[in-house]
């Protein structure tokens, strides 16, 4: 059975849907922030529940494989799986980790799986399609992701086909045994399939109809937003997007720029998740209406007023931009956790906002107000 439906159109292509998870049913579109190692980098699971008025956090994304390395399996079952361990009772979804892991810690890759260092005691670990999935499965998260094999930009068609081919062999690998773990240990547990292809559209279109011919839950399109230019990601999402079903629910990973979320939701894609809002929030760029701003900026350090005059974040609800600007200046860890909670508010405010837009059927005319005041 499907466990997603749509409820909304837009004549855009926007949508409104309902995915249907152990942990409740959660509205469609909606963004993720990045929890990797079961909570963000300065800010913790009770401040994306904390936001500000009326805009919680109702899904998070956590990395399965780091978390079966440190803290391990047994202390999180011991707890009574992911979502009492790291006291969080929305949705969580888990990716295999392929992404992470190739940043610095990948050391090979084989038709059977990845070959990596342990970046906490550099032992070697090989993922594969079964041991990602009982980790999953352990973890007790909501979504599980399939194991891929992203390619990086830049490489060559034959790179990104060999990336693509092993994309589509761990799929279908995955999806088996998630079905028989499944059903093993009793779980209501979904899977997503992912789309590789790297930035060669004729690949794009070939994972999309593999991965989509496939009995997953969901469908990730994957490999973007890693270093393209902008033309390119949407050229990616767009040579793949005809051949995923319609009523499959949607996700671009990676993605969580506010123009580009709006853009993706105007094509119809449903869920996404990133560490832009965050990590930018980290180095003192924040998202206002009217476009970002540096708070490191010598011109703030007498500004009284709060980083958007009206938003409803707990941030500019006690603390002004001087303030932050002082705190950033003598490298205060509570300001990273302040900003990030702005960021993180302005984003899922956004979405709410479009949620509204698409319910009314003037989505189009949102998002390019949106892009004119942003400045994009």
């Amino acid at each position: 059975m499907n466990p997603f439906k749509i409820t909304h159109r837009d004549p855009s292509g926007a949508r409104l849907g309902k995915l249907k998870t152990a942990h409740g049913t959660i509205e469609t579109p909606f963004f993720m922030p990045a929890a990797t190692k079961a909570t963000g980098k300065h800010i913790t699971t009770d401040d994306y529940q904390h936001l500000g008025a009326n805009v919680i956090t109702k899904a998070l994304i956590a990395n399965a494989f780091i978390l079966s390395l440190r803290p391990g399996l047994e202390i999180v079952q011991k707890a009574g799986g992911l979502h009492l361990f790291m006291n969080f009772p929305e949705v969580i979804f888990t990716d295999c980790g392929g992404f992470q892991m190739s940043r610095g810690m990948f050391e090979q890759k084989t038709k059977n799986g990845l070959h990596f260092r342990s970046p906490f005691d550099n032992q070697k670990v090989v993922l594969t399609p079964r041991k990602i999935m009982e980790i999953e499965l352990k973890l007790g998260s909501d979504v599980a992701m399939m194991l891929d094999d992203m390619s990086s930009y830049g490489v060559s068609f034959e790179e990104a086909k060999q990336a693509m081919e092993n994309t589509h062999r761990w799929g279908s690998e995955s999806l088996s045994i998630h079905q028989a773990l499944r059903e093993h240990y009793q779980s209501k547990q979904l899977l997503f399939g992912i789309v590789q292809g790297n930035f060669y559209p004729e690949l794009r279109k070939e994972s999309a109809k593999f991965i989509s011919a496939l009995d997953f839950d969901g469908i990730a399109i994957g490999g973007v937003a890693i270093g393209e230019p902008l033309d390119k990601m949407y050229k990616a999402v767009d040579a793949a997007l005809p051949f995923i079903p319609k009523n499959k629910i949607r996700y671009v990973m990676g993605v969580g720029s506010p123009v580009e979320l709006l853009e993706l939701i105007a094509r119809g894609i449903d869920c996404f998740d990133s560490v832009y809002p965050t990590q930018n929030a980290r180095h003192g760029t924040l998202f206002t209406r009217e476009g970002t701003l540096s708070v490191k900026q010598g011109k703030y350090a007498q500004d009284f007023t709060p980083i958007e005059t009206g938003c409803g974040c707990h941030t500019c609800h006690h603390y002004t931009k001087a303030y932050l600007r002082h705190l950033l200046t003598i490298d205060e860890p509570a300001a990273k956790r302040l900003l990030s909670v702005h960021n993180l508010y302005f984003v899922q405010r956004l979405i709410l906002d479009a949620k509204e837009a698409i319910k009314e059927k003037r989505f189009a005319e949102f998002k390019e107000g949106f892009k004119r005041n942003f400045g994009r």
